[in-house]
């Protein structure tokens, strides 16, 4: 059986992994467009922050392929896909046959279609490349933009005030994060962040990004106002990778159509991380989970399953876990504006705390600056059994000591400290 893998992100090193655990001798091929294969990009914003050596970018050390018995081509790019012929087409020519192939090539940062999008000293970040020309300039003390209030960009932010830069948020959205953030809590954010000196401006409308001298000088709103920067790092999201897959037969949509086992609509093919669409297991609907836990994950059932096994990818919704100038924050499910459902809320001056109910379950929780017994939430979740504010401090469902220090019930409608 020759297994083929393109993408050495999570998913795919996942995969291989799950591979071997079954298949100690199959031949396995290993495709990546990077130059450096397995490197975290979650990890940049640390590197650019000092919390981190650039060896600590990489996920798996340099003997990883010699240890699983892969053959991997670095800095070789797929072109296209011919299903009926089972083989991969990389540019240049060179085909690549396979038996059974996963399609893990991750995805690439967006670009808002400005004026100015090309000026030096605009960015993304996603890869080590991006990192490295963001780290070289800021040793020229730049004003920096950050475009997007997502926590990519809240971590950036945190990160570059760790190196003495002190950057400015500009969200479109009329909150933070607002996948996963409601307003309160996006307020709550924007106070700490202002208490580090950074300023967040949200429901802003970029008009064009400004340069001079074909470098960059700031941004002009679609209202006139302008904000000096001679750095600029959109993190304005990201587009999952599936333009080679064209005229592949392969359905997509936002991205790669797969079911539980992470197939795709096609035989031997199948799919996993940032480039697919999976059904969230809370709002029934398909989602685009681009986080490093839902890659890993989907990364061993598919590696499982081209194996021959049989294992099925649930507990599907979006989470993030951070911390922001010390403080942690937790988020799982859709957390944002709900339409429908109830809410319990704690707020406190150093702590913010919801339980987002639908159809009598847990369906989604926000935890800022106290996360004590989330995991216990995570699988009252994955349970989806039916269950009732009264019930998560009934010890006979749920024991006290699970919940987060100093929640209790209250009227009906509110977790709040108890009295005394």
């Amino acid at each position: 059986m020759k297994y083929v893998i393109l993408g050495s992100g999570p998913a795919g090193i996942s995969a291989v992994e799950a591979i071997r655990r079954r298949e100690p001798a199959s031949p396995i091929t290993l495709l990546t467009e990077e130059r450096a294969a397995a490197h975290s990009p979650v990890m940049l914003t640390y590197w650019i922050g000092g919390e981190v050596p650039r060896q600590g970018l990489f996920f798996r050390d340099a003997s990883w392929p010699e240890k699983m018995q892969v053959d991997l081509h670095a800095g070789r790019r797929a072109v296209a896909l011919q299903a009926r012929r089972k083989k991969v087409i990389l540019e240049g020519g060179e085909e690549i046959p396979y038996d059974r192939l996963l399609i893990a090539t991750g995805s690439s940062p967006l670009s808002l279609p400005l004026l100015g999008v090309d000026l030096q000293g605009v960015y993304a970040i996603r890869r080590i490349a991006d990192a490295q020309a963001i780290e070289e300039r800021i040793s020229s003390r730049p004003q920096v933009l950050i475009i997007g209030g997502g926590f990519i960009g809240l971590k950036l932010a945190c990160h570059l005030k760790q190196r003495g830069i002190i950057p400015t948020i500009l969200e479109k959205e009329g909150r933070l994060a607002p996948r996963m953030l409601d307003q309160k809590a996006s307020r709550f954010m924007i106070g700490l962040l202002g208490r580090q000196g950074i300023r967040v401006e949200t429901g802003i409308s970029i008009g064009e990004f400004l340069g001079q001298n074909g470098q960059a000088a700031g941004v002009r709103l679609k209202d006139g106002h302008t904000f000096p920067g001679q750095m600029i790092i959109q993190c304005v999201g990201v587009r999952p990778n599936v333009q080679f897959l064209s005229a592949s037969g392969v359905e997509s949509e936002e991205g790669i159509l797969v079911n539980t086992a992470m197939e795709t609509n096609l035989p031997g093919v199948y799919a996993a991380g940032d480039v697919t669409l999976t059904w969230d297991s809370v709002t029934q609907q398909r989602v685009n989970n681009a986080t490093w836990p839902a890659a890993s994950r989907q990364g061993i059932v598919a590696g499982t399953n081209m194996a021959g096994g049989n294992l099925s990818y649930q507990h599907n919704f979006l989470m993030n876990a951070f911390h922001l100038f010390g403080v942690p924050v937790l988020v799982a499910g859709n957390c944002g504006e709900e339409t429908g459902g109830s809410s319990l809320v704690e707020e406190g001056s150093d702590s913010y705390r919801k339980l987002l109910f639908r159809e009598g379950r847990l369906a989604g929780f926000i935890f800022i600056g106290e996360v004590t017994g989330a995991g216990s939430f995570l699988a009252l979740m994955k349970k989806k059994e039916i269950v009732s504010p009264q019930d998560l401090i009934s010890k006979s469902f749920f024991h006290r000591k699970c919940l987060p220090q100093g929640f209790g019930f209250r009227h009906g409608s509110l977790f709040s400290r108890p009295s005394g």
